[in-house]
């Protein structure tokens, strides 16, 4: 049962933390991001993938297109209905129409992986994922002869670090992200910078630069439009992966680091992912974009909360 939430108060958000899970849809639109940012107005039609599972989760949708124009997307696959399951990223290729051309399996890990940030340079596309349980942050080439990631290398090691997002700026390479393990995932902003994309990277003066569930944990890639940075965050202040909100970056310096409000990014009333919207990524006229919504699975609650009980009891003798 999918339980679609217009207004929420606390007492529907404590019935949907009980018996509900979390499932992340993938919709693209034909749109021009900039367009939105000049225009302040977020009112893509968007087409939602269909999914090949029941509780099955596509989420953090990355965009880039081969020579030959095909769209190819680079998110996570997950599960919140299966306990112990973990993140991988799967690329799903499609035509300029959204048809769905393939999808396969792209890495795993046997750890969580998410966030496949797309980097570009020199032309050559890097892959970016998060994987902060391992306590690092690498970047892969991405081989467009063999659809492959290649030449493996790590950026920062000995960091858990959430969601890398990095700018290149003022001849620097800007990695922005929150920090796992902490119960910070979500509230405050860090930035590392170095000379080069592969390190070594030095953390900012000020970090964390922002704190605040509003704004801090990153949400898609720098938005550049008419010389102006803009940079998309999450908002987590009632539920995580609420909605968007894109700053403007103002000043971003070695020592100093502001930004202020521009727009938010609400999900759409009454569509089939209407709890939030965690992600925006473009590329030419495509807008890709990931939704929430609660799917009722009480027994899958209460099996996870009671084998949470029994692990914290055994940690205890």
């Amino acid at each position: 049962m999918v339980l679609p939430v217009n207004k929420m108060n606390k007492n529907l958000l404590k019935f949907y933390e009980k018996f509900c899970i979390m499932q992340w849809g993938i919709g693209l639109a034909k749109a021009d991001i900039k367009n939105m940012i000049r225009n302040k107005e977020y009112n893509f039609e968007i087409t939602w993938l269909p999914k090949n599972g029941k509780t099955t989760s596509l989420a953090d949708p990355f965009i880039f297109k081969t020579p030959d124009g095909k769209i190819n997307l680079l998110h996570e696959n997950f599960s919140m209905a299966q306990y112990g399951n973990y993140g991988k990223i799967d690329l799903t290729v499609l035509d300029q129409d959204f048809k769905l051309l393939e999808n396969r399996r792209l890495m795993d890990i046997h750890s969580h992986l998410s966030y496949p940030f797309i980097f570009t340079e020199n032309g050559k596309t890097y892959i970016i994922p998060e994987s902060y349980s391992n306590n690092k942050v690498s970047a892969y080439e991405f081989d467009f002869n063999t659809n492959t990631l290649v030449n493996g290398k790590v950026l920062i090691d000995n960091l858990p670090v959430i969601d890398s997002t990095i700018l290149k700026f003022n001849d620097k390479y800007w990695m922005f992200c929150t920090l796992g393990g902490t119960n910070n995932d979500h509230s405050k902003l860090y930035i590392y910078h170095a000379d080069s994309l592969f390190g070594n990277y030095t953390p900012h003066k000020k970090n964390p630069v922002k704190e605040g569930l509003d704004g801090s944990r990153p949400a898609g890639s720098f938005i550049i439009v008419d010389g102006e940075i803009y940079r998309p965050a999450q908002n987590c202040a009632k539920i995580y992966g609420r909605s968007i909100t894109i700053f403007k970056v103002l000043t971003l310096t070695e020592n100093e680091f502001e930004e202020e409000p521009y727009l938010g990014l609400e999900p759409e009333k009454n569509s089939y992912y209407d709890i939030g919207i965690h992600t925006i990524n473009s590329i030419d006229d495509v807008v890709v974009i990931d939704g929430i919504r609660f799917v009722f699975m009480p027994f899958t609650k209460i099996y996870f909360s009671i084998i949470k009980l029994l692990k914290k009891i055994s940690g205890h003798r």
